[in-house]
């Protein structure tokens, strides 16, 4: 095999293995977060001013790039098996930051901050509506009602 294949072939294993870290950890950054966290209870929401909401949401992101800080030293210090076979550097892989894997799966199984989120939006677009906007939607509600 010569060394660009091999060098491909190592990268692609190295880009696996770190999508597999990432993944492992997002996962349970995620769950544990909700399980922490409880039930997400809209009702409870509702009673807060847009404002707490909106700080809320900061705090909880913030915390989640601690945790994702926290993620990304941990797998800095996982060596990579293969580093120097070939000439690979495993230090090269630009891949090793993982913000994409980390961020697509603590958005995806983090229930508790989606639905926060979810609320904040939809309070915050049912201030910015503009009078045309909520007529067309109570027409069509109307609309739909009659059928």
């Amino acid at each position: 095999m010569d060394r660009k294949t091999a060098i491909l072939l190592l990268k692609m294993f190295d880009i696996f293995l770190l999508t597999a870290y990432y993944f492992t950890l997002a996962f349970i950054a995620a769950t544990t977060i909700d399980t922490f966290l409880g039930k997400y209870e809209n009702k409870e929401d509702e009673k807060k001013s847009t404002l707490r909401l909106f700080s809320e949401a900061i705090i909880h992101t913030f915390f989640l790039l601690v945790v994702f800080y926290l993620a990304r030293n941990l797998v800095d210090l996982i060596p990579f098996p293969l580093d120097g076979l070939y000439g690979f550097q495993h230090s090269r892989v630009k891949e090793r930051g993982g913000d994409v894997v980390f961020v697509f799966i603590v958005f995806f199984y983090q229930d508790y901050y989606t639905k926060k989120l979810q609320t904040l939006y939809n309070r915050l677009m049912g201030r910015f509506k503009t009078p045309e906007t909520g007529s067309q939607q109570q027409q069509q509600l109307a609309a739909s009602g009659s059928n």
